[in-house]
């Protein structure tokens, strides 16, 4: 006779699952952290185009 397979529970504890909701919410929260730090390049001077005629064009 072979020996019963030993099937997983169906319900994963609630301890599990809010080690896992920290752990994303700690990977956002650093990955927000390392993005602020990243200088991006931005424009030098203001743009002053005026666009009211376009949007008219666009009506």
């Amino acid at each position: 006779m072979q020996p019963r397979l030993q099937r997983s529970r169906t319900g994963t504890p609630f301890i599990k699952v809010i080690i896992k909701l920290l752990l994303v919410l700690f990977l956002v929260v650093f990955a927000f952290f390392f993005i602020e730090k990243i200088d991006f390049p931005s424009p030098q001077k203001e743009t002053t185009e005026d666009v009211s005629d376009k949007i008219i064009k666009l009506k």
